[in-house]
């Protein structure tokens, strides 16, 4: 599953009122704001609008690669900050708006638990989070607030951010996700976009149920391989490496988890290595030693023998 729309919930809040409003006028307006968005489908006369599968598929897939523009944002208590100000290590990217009541919740729970089953592999300083309100200006930063505390989303790397108006379309575009206003909320992608540590996209892991694992593969290969390190961080860089080499995925749990058998191993082979290399050594020593002990007199040539002079 691709993509969702939210259907109009029983309660009816003084905010849904208002979207509930929007929604109705899109309805009796017709194309103009109905279409609004990325990645619609063609579609007739008075049929509603909605994500063409296929060609949100190729949008997401198509920004892998691509270098993200510094778009600035709004945190959740108003202060200003870009997108640059996460360079330096890998970034999840989740789009939402805070008038869902099903699916961006359930999105960002089910992505709140693969985090926290990355936290055992990579730790929770090693990668952040974003979830950006695309719906302006409502998604302002008191909805991305009472949106985060009310699902109860506590990370210490994770931000909730409101971009400018002005700005949701291109943002949308450069990060390939597809959204489609409608009468009944909006039509748009599930997923999750990985940025690696300069800013550039990654990958994207699309689909509305989102695994620890899922994550976990895009986020060791840029780690492990891709991540630049500088010289004074050089041995702490190859123990983090060891450490994220030492975990494995647990399917029954849906975390990752220290793989003793592996560990094992490693400090076996290491014990190893240091053995042979600590009998090699000694036997060096030994034997020189013994050749200082009952040195052969140094070689006299046969001139010396003679006494002829050359």
């Amino acid at each position: 599953m691709l993509h969702c729309v939210d259907l109009v919930p029983p309660r009816r809040s003084p905010r849904w009122r208002v979207l509930l409003c929007a929604g109705m006028l899109a309805w009796f307006t017709g194309n103009a704001l109905a279409s609004t968005g990325v990645g619609a489908s063609p579609r007739a006369p008075g049929e509603l609008a909605a994500i063409d599968e296929a060609q949100a598929i190729a949008l997401a897939e198509g920004a892998v690669g691509r270098m993200v523009p510094d778009f600035e944002f709004l945190d959740r208590n108003g202060k200003p900050l870009r997108l640059s100000d996460y360079r330096g290590r890998p970034l999840l990217v989740s789009f939402i708006y805070t008038g869902c009541f099903e699916i961006c919740p359930a999105q960002t729970r089910n992505l709140y638990e693969a985090v926290k089953g990355l936290d055992n592999m990579l730790g929770e300083n090693q990668f952040s989070i974003i979830s950006i309100g695309f719906n302006q200006p409502f998604d302002d930063p008191a909805a991305m607030r009472a949106f985060a505390a009310q699902h109860r989303i506590k990370h210490r790397n994770w931000e909730f951010l409101s971009p400018r108006l002005n700005d949701v379309e291109a943002l949308t575009r450069a990060f390939g996700f597809s959204w489609v206003m409608t009468p009944a909320g909006f039509d748009h992608v599930l997923g999750v976009t990985v940025v690696d540590a300069e800013g550039r996209i990654h990958s994207q892991v699309l689909g509305d149920v989102l695994r620890a694992d899922q994550l976990g593969t895009p986020l060791r290969r840029l780690l492990l391989y891709e991540q630049p390190q500088t010289v004074s961080g050089a041995i702490d860089h190859l123990i983090e490496r060891v450490r994220i080499l030492c975990t494995v995925y647990d399917a029954t749990t849906g975390e990752y988890r220290y793989d003793w058998k592996l560990i094992l191993q490693m400090v076996s082979g290491l014990l190893f290595f240091l053995t042979m290399f600590v009998w090699l050594f000694g036997e060096w020593r030994r034997q020189r030693r013994q050749r200082r002990q009952t040195g052969l007199p140094c070689p006299v040539t046969a001139h010396a023998v003679s006494g002829k002079k050359a």
